[in-house]
């Protein structure tokens, strides 16, 4: 599996601050759907989050992506229903050949009449806390160069970064996420620390990790950081690390 630079992360994320500049609004990850699609040769992008147990919709660039989305919701099947349940990602290069059609009986056949030939559903998660998919999707059949692999796989990881700032409240410069610790906060910067010492891993992933777990239990970061550091919770490496 291709993997992202730090180079292609800041590439990335000059994309999407251009485009959301060129449309004269702020970044968000409907920016990040729309530069995702101009970039990457694709012919939409959507993107589905976990709030209550349950895929919802945060962004789709047309009504296909609104149409997949629905149906892997309906029939219970997919390529981003497999991701949702703890897979990597699915990759489909084309969903109307014997095999997809097979994996997916009741799904491949209503996406290729609804008009998608290939599909590929990237994961959005921070160990073993899934927050999201992001899914891209074509009108013709083809596999992802290494290279757009790449690049999909950045616009995952700041879809993620989007996503857990919004919970958090924290993104209000307009811009995507960087890997910046809240010093304005001295609670949660002192219960990022405990976590990068109960994990063994550096301040921004910890950062993440703290983020990820206040976006699936829904509580507020700064009330799950006072937990922290007044140890009453815990960050376990077996649990938090695939």
């Amino acid at each position: 599996m291709a993997r992202y630079t730090t180079g292609r992360l800041t590439q990335v994320s000059r994309w999407i601050t251009e485009k959301a500049i060129e449309l004269d609004v702020p970044v968000s990850v409907v920016t990040l759907c729309q530069t995702a699609v101009a970039r990457l040769g694709v012919s939409g992008a959507v993107l589905t989050m976990d709030t209550s147990g349950w895929p919802e919709v945060r962004c789709a660039t047309d009504t296909l992506g609104e149409r997949l989305a629905e149906l892997q919701v309906t029939v219970g099947e997919g390529p981003a229903v497999d991701v949702w349940r703890g897979g990597g990602p699915a990759l489909v290069a084309d969903l109307d050949v014997p095999s997809s059609q097979a994996r997916w009986p009741m799904f491949a056949p209503l996406a290729v009449e609804a008009g998608a030939a290939s599909l590929f559903a990237l994961p959005l998660c921070v160990g073993a806390i899934r927050v999201g998919v992001l899914s891209l999707y074509r009108v013709e059949a083809g596999h992802l160069d290494a290279a757009t692999l790449t690049d999909s796989l950045a616009f995952a990881e700041l879809a993620l970064r989007l996503l857990l700032d919004e919970q958090a409240d924290l993104n209000t410069t307009g811009r995507v996420a960087e890997d910046v610790l809240p010093l304005h906060n001295p609670r949660v910067h002192q219960a990022t620390g405990m976590v990068a010492a109960q994990l063994d891993v550096g301040m921004a992933d910890a950062f993440a990790h703290l983020r990820a777990r206040s976006f699936a239990e829904q509580t507020p970061l700064g009330d799950l950081a006072a937990d922290v550091v007044a140890r009453r919770r815990r960050f376990d490496r077996d649990k938090e690390l695939p």
